[in-house]
């Protein structure tokens, strides 16, 4: 059967050879004067091997200033980008570009600057940023006079001409994502308030941007690609640019500026950042925004937004959502998902899980692929010289993954695991609708433990006489951990803990108290939009300081009464049942009616439950490591036997310690 997604397309005078496209992420690898380096051609290459039709870089600086500004300042959420900015530059990426189309893929300049310190207007706006929400400060901003904005238009014309003649196959000009561009300051009503020919009307807040797309293209010639990124829908209703006013005014005034592509996206990264979708918006979303633009753009359009999967990706592209899709982080997770797809192994694919490490830089980190420098590694391991029998107690993910990277380097693997199923804590919080994706990594290293024959033993827990009976040369510990239960509640009826909690749906009652302010943000979110009547304390004074920084803004912005900018894509974002929140009160007692807690003055609060869920801190199963240390040749613990952490933490620790044995 023939497959859209495998058809080549034409985009001027450029033909892909595939419909499957790497998005701009800013902040590639990149040496310290942000140049390309090594691990930026890596980066690339990658995705290249595995069978990417083109990608495009993260955004490239075109201004000098900005280039001595990011040289005195360190990088502190927002990464450094690229940059170009002179000539010296062109000859790294030329390297660049001849390294990625040896394997056939067309790769793109994505050029922008960034609008949060000067931009269209000046600041403060009505609504609180993500800084403002989660750290109580601002990003202040101060209005480009009009000589300013016509040297950035001439600074771009050479930026593109480097491009061009570094052997890029097209240029994109990011316009997306709020004023964190500075061309997408100038088009959204909320970030411009200007009163000259660049405000106003959504005429004159297009002008900039056409004029920059006009004054590239009369330098790189009529046949020359270019792209333009844009936010069909910044997420925050009238007060931003709508999915109206992008079929209105933005896609024919850029096509009649001379675009060859319109790249759709969404969001507004400071406003409303969705535009990096966490795993709490379901899979292909916002695909509704490029299947709009389609239906009036005269040429190709890109869709993008949490697409995992090649079979979505091709029925996207068979229903006529897009011309061709972006799988981003999905890429980072697995960069030959496309390769495998196509050779048909799909069970192969690593999936990404969504859960955003950092700032969602996923270029920076990656939860599943811990192949470091900057997942610019792969799975190909050194085969060891001396096989050796390991024995992984344990098997959750730091377990599975030991095992896997044991075997694939060609050691004889056994894993035990005391309980009936694979996948420890990760498996159970999946079972939680807002950390679903979790459970995709559960089940690739699953798959991958049959496939690798690695010798499963279940439903036993690992004793001495297990250990010694085996007669293994290497052991690794992966025990895990357990949750604790405060003094004031243990033993009483209807009293559990989080994971317990999540293995038994049906023993929650109506009304529930839960007791922690880390993952019990998110079970108490999810409990509300199940219909339960949620109350959620604990003794910290931050909501869900645990998780990572994107999905902390949602959790807040569902919890808490503040002053943001809301729309469709903060997903579940319904007002029915939101859970109360107390900040700062900790247990006193639990009665057979009420859970009782006290404020720091001492004042009690009574809330009556059915069920109480403690989703506080968690132990480390270590007694089997301190038991065999001294009666084994090598032993290895990880995860959280180790030290109670996150995700990535478990599989870098587990995929470092396999790599040398």
């Amino acid at each position: 059967m023939s497959r859209k997604i495998l058809e080549p397309i034409q985009i001027n005078n450029m033909e892909i050879k595939n419909r499957i496209g790497f998005p701009p992420f800013l902040g590639n690898p990149h040496g310290p004067k942000s140049e390309v380096n090594d691990d930026t051609i890596k980066w690339f290459e990658l995705r290249a091997k595995g069978g990417v039709g083109f990608a495009v870089t993260g955004t490239i600086n075109p201004l000098p200033d900005v280039f001595e500004e990011m040289m005195k300042t360190p990088p502190v959420l927002f990464p450094h980008p690229l940059t170009l900015h002179e000539d010296s530059y062109v000859p790294g990426y030329r390297k660049l570009t001849d390294n990625t189309h040896q394997y056939g893929m067309k790769i793109g300049a994505q050029i922008g600057a960034g609008g949060a310190s000067k931009g269209s207007s000046p600041s403060p706006f009505a609504k609180k940023n993500f800084f403002e929400a989660i750290y109580g400060a601002d990003i202040p901003a101060q209005a480009y006079t009009i000589e300013e904005l016509e040297e950035i238009k001439e600074l771009c014309v050479k930026t593109a001409i480097r491009c061009k003649t570094a052997g890029f196959d097209f240029v994109e000009l990011h316009t997306a994502h709020g004023y964190v561009s500075l061309w997408g300051g100038f088009m959204s009503p909320f970030t411009n308030t200007r009163t000259d020919r660049y405000g106003g009307s959504w005429e004159n807040r297009l002008r900039f941007p056409a004029e920059t797309i006009q004054a590239i293209r009369s330098a790189v010639g009529e046949d020359y690609p270019i792209f333009i990124r844009v936010s069909a829908d910044e997420l925050y209703g009238p007060e931003g640019v709508t999915l109206e006013d992008t079929l209105k005014y933005t896609v024919p005034i850029l096509e009649e500026a001379g675009v060859d592509c319109f790249d759709v996206t969404m969001g507004s990264q400071l406003h409303n950042p969705n535009n990096i979708p966490s795993l709490y918006v379901p899979r292909g979303h916002y695909m509704r925004f490029p299947a709009a633009v389609k239906k009036i753009a005269r040429v190709p359009v890109i869709g993008v937004g949490r697409i995992l999967e090649l079979e979505m990706a091709e029925k996207y592209l068979e229903e006529g959502y897009a011309d061709l899709i972006y799988l981003g982080r999905q890429l980072i997770a697995d960069p030959e998902t496309p390769k495998k797809y196509f050779e048909g192994r799909p069970e192969d694919i690593r999936k990404c899980i969504g859960d955003l490490p950092g700032f969602g830089n996923c270029d920076r980190g990656c939860s599943i692929n811990p192949t470091q420098p900057m997942m610019c590694g792969t799975d190909e391991v050194l085969p060891t010289q001396s096989p050796k029998r390991v024995l992984v107690i344990g098997g959750g993910i730091a377990g599975m993954e030991a095992a896997r990277i044991a075997a694939l380097r060609g050691h004889t693997v056994a894993l035990m695991e005391k309980t009936g199923k694979l996948g420890g804590t990760v498996e159970v919080l999946s079972h939680n609708p807002l950390n679903a994706e979790f459970s995709n990594i559960v089940e690739f290293l699953i798959c991958q433990m049959g496939k690798l024959k690695v010798d499963i033993r279940v439903c036993k827990p690992a004793t001495i006489e297990d250990v010694k009976a085996l007669n293994p040369d290497v052991v690794v510990i992966a025990t895990g951990s357990t949750m604790t239960i405060p003094e004031e509640a243990r033993g009483k009826f209807n009293v559990m803990t989080h994971v317990e909690a999540l293995n038994n749906p049906n023993r929650i009652g109506k009304k529930v108290v839960v007791q922690g302010l880390g993952y019990g943000s998110e079970l108490a979110i999810a409990l509300a939009e199940d219909g339960k009547e949620v109350t959620l304390f604990g003794k910290g004074k931050e909501i869900a300081s645990n998780v990572s920084l994107l999905r902390r803004f949602f959790v807040l912005k569902r919890l808490l009464d503040i002053n943001v900018c809301r729309g469709d894509g903060d997903i579940p974002m319904t007002d029915r049942n939101n859970p109360g929140v107390k900040t700062g009160r900790k247990l006193k007692k639990v009665t057979a009616s009420d859970v009782v807690i006290v404020d720091d003055e001492g004042n009690e609060e009574y809330f009556p439950y059915d069920t109480f869920i403690v989703s506080m801190g968690r132990k480390s199963n270590d007694e089997l490591f301190h038991e065999l240390k001294e009666t084994v040749t090598e032993i290895h613990s990880i995860g959280d036997a180790n030290k109670i952490g996150e995700i990535t933490e478990a599989m870098t620790a587990a995929n470092e310690i396999a790599r040398k044995i």
